[in-house]
């Protein structure tokens, strides 16, 4: 069981020039929920005669439970904001770790009476894993370098880790149903999942908080171009996700009695849609004035004219005064944003610290552990 465990934990706040930087310090690579997806599933394999089937089932699960417990220690780390270099050693640790699993399983996990279906399945999910840790193609972090691409690629990489997510949530699902196999042949009863769990539910909600983020940077960085057309484009993308996120969330509501991190993305949609509704006429105000009063400028230079004196201040004033409607009023809205996503990664965490910790407890491997 795992997830893309906690958007972790940096919004590219984008303050740009109209915000000083953000102190979100919690630099990590959300690739990292990959880890979290394999570590629960990871058996401990050693050389061993298994006296029957359900001694050999039962180390695989105790081993997953055992795991779990690293699993939480490793979260606590990620939640507690370790250092970005200390997260990426840890990384590279699991590199390691993984291969020579996969090494240890081959050379000494002989299975249960010459069976090695099971540790098989487990190779297959174990080397997915390895290879989408180390191509990144799960980053849910990188939203500055995603917003400054054209939306045609934007949209593609959406769609491609929306991809990423389900194909690897069908290969957990896949494995499950290896296990429950393996307890029908030999008849013990497995306990396994079939439906979305805590950790693919959690990779589902920090791509909706990804999705709105990298449009909303490339939002931050299109009002400082003055382009009306651009800014207007990207509220409709924004618009469109936001739309679409809605219906998610809906469908999601259900999945979980904890709904507080549908609850938060459901906040983050409706901020959003009434960031953009705030700042449109404003921006554009803005825009048309600005332009106006480039033009009294100009001219008032060219001639020099004492007579247009009292009219140049008249563009000035006009000018101060929607320049300032339009910066008061994304200022205002960036502080209530700094808090929102601040309070967002506090949900985050929370919802799987708090399941994470339900399952490590009290789920088991068979009927009658």
């Amino acid at each position: 069981m795992f997830t893309f465990i906690a958007n972790y934990l940096q919004h590219h706040l984008n303050m740009s020039k109209f915000l000083p930087s953000s102190n979100l310090n919690n630099n990590t690579n959300s690739i990292l929920c990959c880890v979290i997806i394999v570590l629960l599933f990871i058996p401990k394999s050693f050389s061993q005669d298994y006296r029957n089937p359900k001694a050999y089932i039962r180390d695989f699960g105790k081993n997953e439970l055992y795991v779990k417990e690293s699993l939480m220690e490793y979260s606590t780390s990620i939640i507690d904001a370790s250092p970005d270099t200390r997260i990426q050693a840890t990384l590279e640790r699991i590199y390691k770790k993984l291969e020579s699993l996969e090494v240890n399983l081959l050379t000494n996990d002989k299975g249960i009476y010459g069976d090695t279906e099971l540790r098989d399945d487990f190779l297959k999910l174990n080397s997915k894993t390895i290879t989408l840790l180390k191509n990144k193609s799960l980053k849910l972090n990188d939203y500055q370098v995603q917003s400054a691409l054209d939306y045609v690629d934007i949209f593609k990489n959406f769609a491609y880790k929306e991809m990423e997510i389900a194909d690897y949530y069908k290969a957990i699902l896949e494995y499950e149903n290896s296990k429950r196999d393996f307890g029908l042949k030999f008849n013990i009863i497995i306990r396994f999942f079939n439906k979305k769990n805590v950790f693919e539910y959690d990779a589902y909600q920090n791509l909706i908080f990804y999705k709105l983020n990298v449009l909303d940077d490339k939002l931050m960085e299109l009002m400082k171009a003055k382009n009306i057309a651009e800014v207007n484009r990207c509220m409709d993308y924004i618009n469109q996700v936001s739309k679409e996120s809605l219906v998610k969330t809906e469908l999601y509501k259900n999945d979980y009695t904890d709904t507080s991190l549908n609850d938060a993305n459901v906040e983050l949609i409706t901020f959003y849609t009434k960031q953009n509704e705030t700042l449109l006429p404003l921006y554009n105000d803005y825009v048309e004035v600005s332009e106006n009063f480039q033009k009294k400028k100009a001219m008032f230079v060219a001639t020099n004219d004492a007579i247009a004196i009292e009219e140049y201040n008249t563009e000035v004033r006009k000018y101060n005064k929607s320049k300032n409607a339009f910066f008061d009023a994304l200022y205002e809205i960036q502080l209530k944003k700094r808090d929102l996503v601040n309070r967002w990664y506090i949900t985050n965490s929370d919802f799987l610290r708090h399941n994470i910790e339900f399952e490590n407890l009290y789920e088991k491997f068979t009927s009658d552990d």
